[in-house]
């Protein structure tokens, strides 16, 4: 079909500028700051504005990046976990109660009757082993009221939830966790080089270190260690966030 245009008219012109540059938006804080040192002014693109265009923040290197680096981190996920005999389950999101303690709830008033969205898969998920499906797995989204604004706390996110039968001892689930991370590990620098690269020009982060085999502690170990560090902590306690990041450093050290 061919079409002959006789008349056009501009119903809308658009503006000549964009709200914000890529360029702009592409900037680490690292390069923000050093231009300031040397007297130079940069533009700096705050959050405010990146979320009123995201559409135009999503074309920066970087956010192209996170977003396929977690959907290959999907991808590996679902791939090892179906090669170990796990079977996929898609769990309710909106439910009667909460479905464990520890966190907030999102509360909500469905046709007279409460109800709330889902913190975790973790009662279905253990319903599923109680009929006999063995080892289940979902990727799905996860919603918890938190009152905490740190990196630890989010009140939505993508979770990914394994649950499978222990035969003898639970280092069967240790076993499945390590072969699962070093997995995906290896295939992320494998297969999203570029998008790291592009994600750590504009948020730099140290290139991840890992074992072959990840060294396992037992709790009295990790006690230990950081006893000799001078960190004292309750040998019958949980660990702390701050403990945890300071075993953390000292294994990595060692």
């Amino acid at each position: 079909v061919e079409i002959q245009v006789r008349k056009l008219y501009c119903i809308n012109r658009a503006s000549t500028s964009l709200p914000i540059n890529i360029e702009d938006a592409a900037r680490s804080k690292v390069e923000i700051e050093k231009a300031l040192q040397a007297g130079e002014q940069l533009v700096h693109v705050n959050q405010d504005t990146r979320l009123n265009f995201r559409f135009l923040d999503l074309r920066t290197s970087a956010n192209l990046g996170i977003f396929r680096v977690e959907s290959e981190v999907r991808n590996i996920f679902g791939q090892f976990l179906r090669s170990k005999g796990f079977v996929e389950i898609c769990t309710p999101k909106l439910i009667a109660g909460s479905s464990e303690g520890g966190s907030a709830v999102f509360k909500l008033d469905y046709k007279g009757h409460p109800a709330c969205l889902a913190q975790s898969p973790q009662l279905h998920k253990q319903m599923a082993i109680c009929g006999g499906f063995g080892r289940v797995f979902e990727i799905g989204p996860v919603f918890r009221a938190e009152d905490s604004y740190t990196h630890r706390h989010l009140c939505e996110f993508t979770g990914l939830d394994v649950e499978m039968e222990i035969k003898e001892h639970y280092s069967e689930v240790m076993d499945v966790v390590d072969r699962l991370f070093v997995m995906m590990f290896d295939s992320l620098n494998e297969r999203c080089q570029k998008e790291l690269e592009a994600i750590g020009k504009q948020y730099p982060f140290e290139p991840l270190k890992y074992l072959r085999k990840t060294l396992r502690l037992t709790f009295q170990e990790g006690i230990q260690m950081l006893k000799e560090a001078g960190v004292q902590t309750d040998p019958l306690g949980d660990l702390n966030t701050e403990t945890e990041r300071k075993l953390g450093l000292l294994v990595l050290e060692k």
